[in-house]
């Protein structure tokens, strides 16, 4: 097998050169692969499956946060911060005004050593 043919291969196989884009392969990898099995095996079959469903699993994740947020209502989120933000400064009112204790040490000279 030569490097034109493996290169001839790949081009009809984009999925190969994202998966060392990516880094979950390398070029010496897929060669030694394309070298041992050539390019009518099962093993590409099962390479370029496995990237289709990461990608179809990845679509349905963002389906999902798609219609997770697609079902919420905006004035709701806003009533609901405005609440926490109240509650919020009730809190730092009520520890800002709690009396603190006063300091009753007073420095002593540094040339007076007993009360003299």
């Amino acid at each position: 097998m030569s490097k034109e043919s493996f290169k001839a291969f790949v081009k009809t196989k984009p999925e190969l050169a994202r998966m060392v884009t990516e880094g979950k392969t390398s070029w010496q990898k897929l060669y030694e692969t394309y070298d041992l099995y050539g390019q009518n095996s099962d093993v590409w079959q099962e390479l370029t499956n496995t990237r289709k469903e990461l990608t179809t699993k990845a679509n349905k994740t963002m389906l999902d946060i798609k219609n997770l947020f697609s079902g919420l209502d905006l004035n709701t989120v806003q009533k609901g911060v405005d609440g926490l933000q109240k509650a919020i400064g009730l809190l730092q009112n009520i520890t800002s005004s709690k009396d603190t204790p006063q300091n009753n040490y007073e420095e002593r000279p540094i040339y007076k050593y007993y009360e003299d």
